[in-house]
């Protein structure tokens, strides 16, 4: 591989481009909830021409370059088994510290504005060149391997060969990164101005071009572009790759040098998508406590990019330039390949790429699901009020060898309709279809595998709710039935959507009593109860209070209320006009508080809610006999049971007309409740 050619003009981090890119994500001028992300936590590898250790950006303290290991300030591990070190006049060895100090730069001292937007991260350091040139191993799945041995999931490539075709390389990655999905390579396409150059144009990675720094930015005229020799977009996102600032290699071990310089190239805006990510991983790590697969980066990256030269993905831009401002409000992400320990999921599974396919992961221990063709997951939210949706889900593919997994991607509405991915039009935004005309999967689908759904507010006003689907459409048949993996059956996918909100199941109300009897107490003349109602989901109730006792029950109408709103009502009862002529005189007299929300939409069901308090007595004299009566109020044993299923049968004929009275409230008199889908709400 001595062939391959540096794929981008060097290029280092401008005096501004430290701030610009911080802005791109997150504006300094705004504060933000984000602001904190730097990539702690984060380990990145770089596979580049080495590194500058004593310069300010990384070397461990003010004084000392310090060894490479887990507890360096920068540098977790260094393999320089091909170049020990590069001489001082060896142009090449400044590229890879350069990339370095975009990735990770932290300075001791010297110019702070080479900081890397993300300083907190770490690096697994790969040097693949000597004093002669490039000297790329043959399988570059062991640089792969080196870096998830050290915990590394994003690794930064700047380098390739002067070819547009699918190479060896690039099967060796797409197959390393389908059988490890805790792999994501960014890759240079070129500076050719024309297609990409590989491995850029392997399935699996983010190819990135450069861009400027402006806020109305503009793509650099020397990227290579798409599409790809395989029909792709070939590009994935573009990112700031001119006039970069960042650390400048001095060749001399021993200085503890602080110097900067500017390069230009995809060399330096694929480390900068790069360092981008690892604010994503770092977010999900931190938020979420679980470090994101591959496809669930490469679909939150895509969601973050906004457009440079126009809102549709396309093969100049791939989907635009990253901003963390999309992750600013509500947002859902789903990871089939969440899992507690990653690192060592893959370790036990072998040491090299044979060893990985030898011992396929049938996906247990992770969230899932994994999908076999004809299988689905499905999910339901609310649209956030003013807000575009925009979903992107991603997978990873088997090597070009095999025919592209087909997982498609639909957004169904509650008006009945429904958008599949990659159908965006013009405007931005995806295409809505009536599903009386048709369903889903009648609508082709690209061969793309990380795939976008974006429809605009004003098509989501007074939707009750979307559904998010993911179609397996069609799965190679594999040899590994049930198992992930190149010769798998099952495939997993990393999912986000902005501009939703979560749904839950339905509450019932809270029924707290505020006085009233608490058991063993004797009314002779009238009692009360005085109740709070909490409807957490604000959509009305209804609540009726009945006494009981084990022979009968007697409903109280002027105790039956509705509200829309919680509520604190009182229940007074007076036993000469509310409970004569029926006996009253015994000790297992009850009150009965029962509550039935009102739902609001059609798609869930009402909740009951009841309280039952403890046992009281009533002794009522008359007021027209002579001598009032000497016992006490007794228990009468005569037919309990069959009055018992009385009541209940009076209370089931109540609930009948409290849930017509929540059926009222929505107009929707003639909906029967056993059409009514599952009980989820919206969370208010």
């Amino acid at each position: 591989m001595r062939g391959a050619v540096l794929l981008i003009l060097s290029l280092g981090l401008c005096s501004i481009c430290p701030i610009i890119a911080a802005e791109n994500a997150v504006s300094e001028d705004i504060e933000s909830s984000l602001d904190y992300l730097d990539g702690s936590g984060v380990t990145i590898a770089v596979a580049d021409t080495g590194i500058d250790m004593d310069h300010s950006c990384f070397r461990d303290t003010i004084n000392e370059t310090g060894a490479p290991s887990e507890n360096h300030r920068k540098i977790v591990h260094l393999n320089d088994t091909i170049d020990g070190w590069d001489n001082q006049g060896h142009q090449q060895f400044r590229h890879g510290t350069h990339i370095a100090g975009i990735l990770a730069c932290d300075p001791l001292d010297g110019d702070e504005n080479m900081k890397s937007m993300s300083s907190g991260a770490k690096l697994v350091v790969q040097d693949i060149v000597d004093s002669s040139g490039w000297a790329v191993p043959e399988d570059v799945t062991e640089l792969l391997y080196e870096s998830s041995k050290y915990g590394a999931v994003i690794n930064s490539w700047s380098w390739g060969d002067n070819t547009i075709n699918y190479t060896n390389r690039s099967e060796m990655i797409d197959a390393w990164t389908i059988e490890n999905p805790w792999s994501l390579v960014f890759v240079a396409p070129g500076n050719t101005g024309n297609t990409v150059l590989e491995p850029a144009n392997a399935y699996n990675v983010v190819s990135v071009v450069a861009s400027d720094s402006e806020e109305n930015g503009s793509l650099w005229p020397g990227n290579s572009h798409g599409p790809d020799v395989n029909g792709r977009r070939g590009v994935f996102v573009s990112s700031p790759g001119m006039a970069v600032l960042s650390a400048n290699a001095d060749g001399d071990k021993f200085t503890l040098n602080n110097g900067s310089r500017e390069m230009t190239g995809t060399s330096m805006a694929t480390p900068m998508a790069a360092s981008f990510t690892s604010l994503l991983q770092q977010l999900v790590q931190d938020e979420y406590g679980f470090t994101p697969s591959a496809p669930l980066l490469r679909a939150m990256l895509a969601s973050s990019a906004e457009g440079i030269d126009s809102n549709v993905p396309n093969f100049m831009q791939g989907y635009g330039r990253p901003s963390l401002s999309g992750f600013e409000n509500s947002y859902f992400i789903h990871d089939s390949y969440m899992v507690e320990n990653w690192t060592s999921l893959i370790h036990t599974r072998g040491s090299n790429l044979s060893d990985l396919i030898a011992n396929p992961w049938n996906g247990d221990g992770a969230s899932g699901p994994f999908l076999s063709e004809n299988q689905s997951w499905s999910k339901m939210f609310a649209p956030s009020p003013g807000e575009d949706i925009e979903v992107v889900m991603s997978y990873n593919a088997r090597p070009g060898n095999y025919e592209i997994d087909d997982l498609r991607l639909v957004l169904h509405t509650s008006d009945g309709r429904f958008a599949v991915d990659d159908k965006i039009g013009n405007s931005g935004y995806s295409v809505l279809y009536h599903d009386s005309f048709g369903g889903p999967l009648s609508k082709n689908s690209s061969n793309e595998t990380t795939v976008m759904i974006r429809i605009p507010a004003s098509q989501l006003e007074n939707l009750e709710w979307v559904k998010i689907e993911v179609i397996a459409n069609d799965i190679f048949d594999g040899k590994n039935v049930g198992f992930l993996g190149i010769e798998g059956t099952k495939l997993g996918f990393g999912l986000v959507a902005t501009g939703v909100q979560e749904l839950v199941q339905n509450t019932a109300p809270i029924i707290t009593v505020l006085e009233g009897p608490s058991g063993g107490e004797n009314y002779t003349e009238n009692l009360s109860i005085k109740v709070q109602i909490v409807d957490g989901e604000g959509d009305g109730y209804v609540a009726a209070i009945r006494l009981n006792n084990t022979n009968y029950s007697i409903d109280l109408s002027d105790c039956a209320i509705s509200f829309v709103v919680s509520q604190v009502f009182t229940c007074e009862i007076s036993i000469s006009q509310d409970l004569i002529p029926m006996p009253v005189n015994r000790e297992d007299w009850r009150f009965e508080v029962v509550v039935v929300d009102d739902n609001s939409s059609i798609w869930t069901g009402p909740k009951i809610s009841t309280f039952t308090s403890n046992n009281f007595s009533i002794w009522w004299v008359s007021p027209f006999l002579e001598e009032p009566e000497e016992s006490s109020p007794s228990v009468k044993d005569s037919d309990g049971e069959r009055n018992r299923v009385l009541l209940w049968g009076i209370i089931g004929v109540i609930f009948g007309a409290i849930v017509a009275a929540g059926v009222m409230f929505r107009g929707f008199e003639k909906r029967a409740l056993d059409i009514v889908p599952p009980p989820f709400r919206e969370k208010e």
